[in-house]
């Protein structure tokens, strides 16, 4: 058997999956235990907490045992063909849900008397449910067979296999991610824009019960931006790659530090919201007290019990205070 080495990347996989798993971990305990996030479609993003705590355990543990060892240790080819193909399905979940919680802030602030119907719940879950099953189709095992999956030894985790087809996942993943990189770019320059101010203003003055949304839609942004932030360096490294027909020479450091900078992303979400959001860090002051918490779903009570009953109230009546000051815009 081979020599166990711990290593530098050996204790960098650990310490990523374990923040993975219980950051992850904490943002589900606020947003179910608490009051935060409530100016947030609940939806999109336990679908954006739930792809990444995932990853975190079914995919990135794994990569720690193959650093100690420098190699796939495992003695399944078919355990590697599925560890590539839940990486494809967590990352592609968890860009959808990013891309569809821009959308919904830029739904709320651009048509708020229409937000509650064209976001309502049982809309959100579809377009969840869509998600993961654009994701899985994407990833699915019976239309590449089950051997286009290989281990990516310079991240010590497996991957789905391009090279057999490389145009053909080229353009697979143009499909994928070129409209979800378009939408966040549309929703996020939004914020920069002459309107979104006029309707800002509007909305401060109408929906005061609504008055975190806009911070809540900056803060969308910032996790859009540490997004694209995290994983360009190595999509830039493996199409240049490509590029040039796998002919160059890159430094293996630099395949593992892109790699896992990108994978990073999964628990980064927690210090942004930490940092920006009050709500966030009263809600996990709460969570930490918890003596003093109901640990029943918040989310789930609101939609049995009073919020649920004023909800078609509510609504109507911010829509009889909205209707004169939108016509004037």
């Amino acid at each position: 058997m081979a020599e166990v080495v711990f290593t530098f990347e050996t204790f960098l996989t650990i310490v990523i999956s374990l923040l993975i798993i219980t950051l992850n971990c904490l943002i589900l305990m606020v947003a179910c235990w608490t009051h935060s996030f409530r100016n947030v479609n609940r939806c999109f993003l336990f679908s954006m907490i739930a792809s990444d705590l995932f990853m975190g355990i079914f995919v990135t543990p794994f990569s720690i045992f193959n650093s100690l060892y420098n190699k796939w240790i495992f003695n399944s080819n078919a355990f590697c063909y599925i560890e590539g193909y839940l990486t494809a399905i967590f990352l592609i979940s968890g860009l959808y849900s990013l891309t569809w919680m821009n959308v919904d802030h830029y739904v709320a602030i651009r048509k708020p008397e229409r937000y509650k119907v064209v976001m309502s719940a049982p809309r959100s879950a579809c377009w969840v449910i869509f998600a993961w099953i654009a994701a899985i189709c994407f990833s699915c095992p019976p239309l590449f067979s089950l051997k286009k999956a290989r281990y990516y030894a310079e991240a010590f985790i497996c991957v789905i296999d391009a090279k057999p087809q490389r145009y053909y996942f080229l353009t697979a993943g143009s499909l994928v991610t070129i409209p979800c990189v378009l939408t966040l770019v549309f929703t996020n320059v939004y914020l920069f824009t002459k309107s979104y101010q006029t309707r800002l203003n509007i909305y401060q003055r109408v929906f005061t019960d609504r008055a975190t949304r806009p911070w809540n839609y900056h803060i969308s942004m910032v996790v859009s931006v540490v997004y694209t932030a995290t994983w360009t360096p190595f999509c830039v490294l493996r199409l240049y790659e490509v590029a040039h027909n796998y002919q160059v020479y890159t430094p293996t450091l630099l395949h593992f530090y892109f790699f896992w900078l990108g994978i990073s992303n999964s628990f980064i979400k927690f210090f942004i919201y930490l940092i920006m959001s009050r709500e966030f860090r009263d809600g996990l002051y709460e969570v930490f007290n918890a003596g003093s918490l109901d640990c029943s779903c918040s989310g789930c009570a609101s939609s049995s019990s009073n919020v649920n009953i004023n909800h078609i109230t509510n609504s109507k009546m911010d829509y009889m205070k909205s209707k004169e000051p939108l016509q004037n815009v």
